[in-house]
């Protein structure tokens, strides 16, 4: 959290000046998000070394007492944003002795959790947002949200697809008082995200100076 607020404090100033455009504002949303999954890059720009900031993230943790809870042959997907969090997706389902396939810019294994063969689905939300059938779950975890409001959607029908005959459960890991609340308040309204979370923001910094 110290690291994250060093962050967040830093664009809130950015903000403040009048400094940030669009671009900028988009890169500085990108690192809180990546904050919140435990991950930041060394130098600080977008081709720097992703490192760990606090060890075993809450969000893997969380994200392994969530599947504790089910029954070890009930299958899971997980939606995710960045390749960190899939990597620790991959690493959960390994600790909990699950197979795990993936939709990813990397990898195509949907046939493969379809059949079975695996119990935990990872899906990156870009490339798993839309045309494929994940009903045979009934259960989607969000490790982490995009910026996209059709992006989301789509990925919510993903699960609720016909032939899905039980009722679908979702569930959010959300970093208490992070960017994590803002986006997932914006995309359960139906808000343009990056224009709420720069007003929470932008709130924020007038009532610490009131």
């Amino acid at each position: 959290m110290r690291f994250y607020r060093d962050l967040e404090r830093d664009f809130v100033a950015d903000l403040d000046t009048g400094t940030v455009t669009v671009a900028t504002a988009l890169t500085k949303l990108l690192r809180l998000s990546q904050a919140t999954g435990g991950y930041a890059r060394l130098d600080g720009s977008d081709g720097g070394s992703l490192v760990p900031i606090d060890g075993i993230g809450a969000k893997r943790m969380a994200l392994a007492d969530r599947l504790e809870d089910l029954a070890v042959t009930e299958p899971v997907v997980v939606f995710c944003r960045f390749r960190s969090d899939l990597d620790d997706v991959a690493a959960v389902a390994r600790e909990l002795g699950r197979e795990y396939a993936e939709v990813s810019g990397e990898r195509k294994d949907l046939e493969r959790w379809q059949a079975g063969d695996a119990t935990i689905l990872g899906v990156q939300m870009q490339s798993g947002g839309v045309g494929i059938d994940c009903s045979r779950s009934a259960f989607a975890v969000y490790y982490s949200l995009g910026y996209s409001l059709g992006d989301y959607e789509q990925s919510l029908a993903r699960l609720r697809r016909p032939g899905q005959e039980r009722c679908v459960r979702y569930y959010h890991l959300v970093c208490e008082g992070t960017v994590d609340e803002a986006v997932y308040a914006a995309l359960r309204d139906r808000r343009s995200v990056v224009e709420a979370v720069l007003a929470r923001l932008s709130s924020r910094q007038e009532g610490v100076q009131a």
